[in-house]
This record gives C-alpha cells, sequence and structure tokens, in this order.
C-alpha cells in the first residue's frame, strides 16, 4: 500500500523544453516575378488637392472632367421651403428611386447642417473678448504689455483658485 501513496513531483525545465526546429524548409516571400516599375523624376504627376475651394475653383473642376455647373444654391442664405422644393424637383443621381419624403428629410438634413455652428464658434462665442484664438497671427507684444499680461493672468489664477478654509473639519474628524 505504501508504493500507491507514493506521488513523483516531476519539474519542467524551460532549457529544455525550448529546443530549436531544424527541418523547417524556408519560406520565400510572395513578391510578384518582375520587378515594379520605376516612378522616374521627369515624369510630371500633378495631383492637386484643394480643401474646400472656392465655387470658381470647383467650375474649373467640373470643366477639366467634362462637367457644368447648372443651379448653385447657397444654403445658408436660402428658406428652407426653397431648399426642399429644390431637392423634390431635383434629378441628381442621389435622388434617384427616393420617395419625395425621403427627398424632404434629405433636404431639412442638409439645411439643418449648413447652418449648424461648430463647437469652436459656441466656446469662441461664449467666452466673448477672452477668447484666444490660436490660429490668428499673434501681435508682437511689448515688454509692458508682457507683463500687464501676467499680472492679468497670475490675478485671474489667484480669483479661480479655491482656498481651503482653515476651520473646516478634515474628512474623519467631528466638528
Amino acid at each position: 500500500m505504501s508504493n500507491r501513496m507514493k506521488r513523483e513531483v516531476n519539474y519542467s525545465n524551460w532549457r529544455e523544453d525550448l529546443r530549436e526546429v531544424v527541418d523547417v524548409p524556408p519560406i520565400e516571400p510572395k513578391t510578384p516575378k518582375t520587378p515594379r516599375r520605376e516612378v522616374k523624376e521627369t515624369e510630371k504627376v500633378n495631383n492637386k488637392v484643394v480643401i474646400n475651394p472656392t465655387m470658381s475653383e470647383a467650375n474649373e473642376v467640373f470643366k477639366e472632367i467634362g462637367g457644368t455647373v447648372l443651379e448653385v444654391m447657397d444654403m445658408k442664405k436660402a428658406d428652407m421651403g426653397e431648399v426642399i422644393d429644390d431637392f423634390k424637383k431635383s434629378d441628381a443621381p442621389q435622388f434617384k428611386g427616393k420617395s419625395k419624403e425621403k427627398r424632404r428629410e434629405m433636404a431639412i438634413a442638409a439645411k439643418l447642417q449648413a447652418n449648424e455652428e461648430t463647437a469652436f464658434d459656441r466656446v469662441k462665442k461664449s467666452m466673448g473678448k477672452s477668447f484666444i484664438d490660436t490660429k490668428a497671427p499673434k501681435k508682437e507684444m511689448s515688454p509692458e504689455d508682457k507683463k500687464k499680461e501676467a499680472k492679468r493672468r497670475y490675478n485671474n489664477y489667484l480669483a479661480n483658485t479655491k482656498k481651503d478654509d482653515p476651520y473646516r473639519s478634515r474628512p474623519g474628524e467631528s466638528d
């Protein structure tokens, strides 16, 4: 019975468990047999990207690709009714197969998006004169103006920091 009760404890040796696998064939990279065509510097590449182009720039692009602009509507200035009527009467491809109700919803969404002010604009409006536009060109300040600005900022900091009441009880203490 004593033979049954004995347990043998085996520990693993990580140095022996980790072995290199030698018989694995090398993997060849999957590249095309023919090399890619190199781009020479003499080739003229004309990739011009314009973000938020003006209407005249957009018209030039449309003319280059063979299109014409038939009508332009300023969404901010147009009435909601005008926008809805324009969307309902339009034969633009994005409206193909859409019901009049769906076109109406699209018109309302487009008009609201055009009139929506950005979060940046709302913050700028709410802060008023205290708003500092980081995108605006900075004016050079005289040393006197720098001192005044530093003093104004320091006073503003002091006014907005909460001072601890020395007579208030701390957590865990009773009055």
